[in-house]
């Protein structure tokens, strides 16, 4: 028998006493218990989402066989568990679809359908004509002779590929020299040589090449050398950084000017995006980066700043002489300037962030709940979707008649779901984002050039962050700048359709001779030509077709689903 046993108590209070004690330590060591369940649980959550991230899909679906029945009166204030649903209220009239299929392009419908579509090879290539001619042998005796006639069938075309051509220009002046009569002395005069954007043995075409590869096409340097090899051409990739650090010297006043112009407008978009950059004398690397601001389509210029931190002295020095409505997420750095700036500047909550936090939840463990939010969103989204193309005075019109009273309905909702959560629960979680930021997320209602999320300024950061995949980090703060002057030119271009390189080699060859004819470099009016929404008025031929009718298909396949959806749910509630 152990001696150093505690010994029982031999007392009735002494027994008292014990009990308490032992019923103490229990409650403390489930105390214990249910914070590490709720740690673990947390941790598995965290797991899960990042091999979603990893592993999954990208694109957020939501495709809840139910949602005819979200909407019902029993089912929104139902819980978790409950699975049963009653009759389907006024609301989901909205999701009864046309009976006429819009129209579709003969494209879209072969999209649809899984088909290949025609291609048709455009016009405006260069034609080489390849005739094959009749060997005189193979001719048959009965047909040789002057008796029959011979033409040329066309039996089909096809696509060659040549490979970039490099070649040199070698640059000569027309040089006049004049004797005196006694030959003692020559006068001479020699023509101009036109300005250049950079002194170096690189022309303007091959500059708009390099930059078109590395910032719209994702090219890292040491790539951009190997392809200049395999023309014979020897070029450094620490020689072509540099070219581009040099060029976006010459430019920062063109993208000064498109930067203030898109500042202009009553509403714009922001975002960030982090990229690693080398330490100066550390061998390692720190956190930048690129923030990108956009714009309205009076100004449709897509902007790049580049930071050494994330500190909210960016935004502040970027939103400094900005008067109207941001739209972003959810950022310190975006939410301080409201009342920094004592009210020049008013934020407009993003949907898609919204929406994103419960369909995390949707992801991780469907429950009525979070379908019921999901549902909330769908028809919301529908909503925006249809009012697409339509101006700002019938958007508004229409938020106010259809978005305004279902915003409500799901303020509401949830409102009603803080009431039964507790309070560690994921999904409080999600709804207190949007609740205790409310008015910015109703702010979109206000006006119908307010967009109802950020996902414009979401595609806007892809551009750097699917160039850093390949070429990992920035070399300097030099190196990132330059990258925020370019990918402010390239991504405004993708965002107007327009040819980045026929667009960059113009402004290589012009820029400097419209500096040199300006009178005062501080007026930038002499830039104005440069601005790809007017140069691309000067150069249409410039336009790529091709992502002006994927956009236009893509539009025709989503309103088919939202309509097949509808037609969906139209038909259950017919058979209830």
């Amino acid at each position: 028998m152990d001696d150093s046993a505690t010994p029982l108590p031999t007392t009735l209070e002494a027994c008292h006493a014990m009990i308490a004690e032992l019923t103490a330590i229990n409650a403390q060591q489930q105390a214990t218990i249910a914070e590490q369940q709720a740690l673990l649980q947390a941790m598995q959550r965290d797991i899960a989402l990042m091999k979603r991230t990893l592993f999954g899909q990208r694109r957020e679906r939501f495709e809840d066989p139910r949602q005819g029945t979200l909407f019902d009166a029993v089912v929104v204030g139902g819980s978790d568990t409950d699975d049963t649903a009653g009759e389907v209220n006024d609301h989901a009239d909205n999701f009864s679809g046309e009976d006429d299929d819009p129209a579709e392009t003969d494209d879209a419908k072969s999209s649809r359908r899984g088909g290949r579509g025609r291609r048709v090879i455009p016009e405006s290539l260069p034609r080489v004509r390849r005739v094959h001619e009749l060997d005189e042998a193979a001719i048959p005796e009965p047909l040789r002779g002057d008796k029959g006639r011979r033409f040329l069938k066309k039996i089909g075309e096809y696509v060659e590929w040549e490979p970039p051509k490099l070649m040199v220009v070698e640059e000569f002046v027309e040089t006049l020299a004049v004797d005196n009569d006694d030959a003692t002395e020559t006068a001479m005069v020699s023509a101009p040589r036109p300005p250049r954007i950079l002194t170096c043995f690189a022309g303007p075409s091959l500059l708009a090449g390099l930059a078109t590869h590395h910032f719209a096409d994702h090219q890292p340097y040491y790539r951009l050398e190997e392809i200049l090899g395999r023309s014979q051409l020897e070029i450094d990739r620490s020689t072509v950084c540099r070219w581009m650090i040099r060029l976006t010297r010459e430019l920062t006043p063109l993208t000064d000017l498109m930067r203030s112009r898109a500042l202009e407008s009553p509403v714009v978009q922001a975002d960030e995006t982090p990229i690693k950059m080398l330490a100066p004398g550390t061998g390692k690397t720190q956190t930048t980066y690129l923030w990108a601001i956009l714009g309205d389509k009076q100004h449709p210029y897509t902007t790049f700043s580049f930071t050494e931190s994330r500190a909210r002295a960016g935004p502040a020095e970027f939103f400094a002489d900005f008067h109207g409505t941001l739209v972003s997420d959810a950022y310190i750095g975006y939410e301080f300037l409201q009342p920094y700036s004592q009210g020049r500047i008013v934020l407009a909550g993003c949907h898609a962030h919204a929406r994103r936090k419960f369909e995390e939840l949707h992801a991780l463990g469907p429950t009525q709940r979070t379908a019921t939010a999901m549902g909330y969103f769908q028809r919301l989204f529908d909503i925006e979707d249809e009012l697409r193309d339509v101006s700002d005075e019938v958007r508004h019109q229409q938020r106010q008649l259809r978005s305004r009273e279902l915003l409500t309905e799901f303020k509401r909702w949830m409102n009603e779901q803080l009431e039964t959560l507790r309070p560690k629960h994921d999904l409080r979680g999600a709804i207190q984002y949007m609740t205790s930021r409310w008015e910015c997320f109703e702010r979109f209602l206000e006006s119908g050039a307010i967009p109802f999320d950020n996902n414009a300024s979401e595609q806007a950061v892809k551009n750097p962050v699917m160039g850093k995949k390949a070429w990992l980090f920035f070399g300097s703060p030099a190196g990132g700048a330059a990258a925020a002057v370019m990918y402010t030119l390239t991504a405004t271009c993708r965002r107007l359709r327009i040819d980045p390189y026929a667009y960059l080699r113009d402004v290589f060859e012009r820029l400097p001779q419209l500096r040199s004819n300006s009178r005062d470099l501080e007026d930038s009016t002499y830039l104005l030509p440069l601005l790809p929404d007017r140069w691309l008025a000067e150069h249409p031929e410039s336009a790529l077709p091709m992502r002006t009718k994927e956009s236009k298909d893509k539009a025709v396949r989503r309103r088919n689903q939202r309509t097949q959806r509808r037609r969906a749910i139209a038909r259950a509630n017919r058979k209830r």
